[in-house]
């Protein structure tokens, strides 16, 4: 876009050069200097139209990708469509001995993906996609079915500095999976922001 508008500039100068050319002779003075500024404004107008047209193709190709799916096959041989996102956010984060998706589902806010042994993949336009597993996402996954408090994962889970358990970060809130005080009682703690 940026050369267009030198080139527009360019030939804005060239005819404006012209258009001096032009005043300056005695002969058909009117008639010289008309044509140069209807050219002039023709050239301004292309340029502004190519200019709309460019940022109406990036908008366009913005669009596409947020809205570009693709299909992906689950362990029992079905197939969904997804958003590219989460087809993203999957080879990431999902590791392979958690084999193949068991289930596909779109909630409310985003979309969770379901392996084997309590592991999944979720993902939103907000956050791009985080993994999620273990006791921490089964307190989620009630949140996100039923209250909807701390939205979806921002990253995956991380161990407490102190070793008592693990927290992970969420779009409103932290979940943690902690012995909360006790030496072999875990609890989950929710924590709105």
């Amino acid at each position: 876009m940026f050369s267009r508008k030198i080139v527009a500039s360019a030939a804005a100068v060239t005819l404006a050069a012209t258009s001096l050319v032009a005043c300056s002779d005695e002969g058909d003075d009117a008639t010289e200097t008309e044509v140069v500024e209807e050219t002039a404004t023709e050239t301004n107008v292309e340029t502004e139209t190519e200019s709309a047209g460019a940022e109406s193709d990036a908008e366009g190709t913005e669009a596409e990708d947020a809205e570009a799916t693709e299909e992906i096959t689950t362990a029992d041989g079905g197939t969904a469509m997804v958003p590219a996102g989460v087809v993203s956010a999957m080879d990431q984060y999902a590791e392979p001995s958690w084999g193949e998706p068991t289930a596909v589902e779109q909630v409310d806010e985003g979309w969770i993906v379901t392996y084997d042994n309590d592991h999944y993949i979720t993902w939103n336009e907000n956050t791009g996609g985080a993994p999620t597993w273990g006791q921490i996402a089964n307190e989620w996954l009630t949140d996100v079915k039923l209250d909807k408090k701390v939205g979806f994962p921002v990253a995956p889970e991380t161990e407490n500095p102190d070793q008592s358990g693990w927290t992970q970060e969420f779009e409103r809130g932290t979940i943690e999976w902690t012995r909360g005080g006790t030496e072999d009682a875990f609890t989950a703690i929710i924590n709105e922001k």
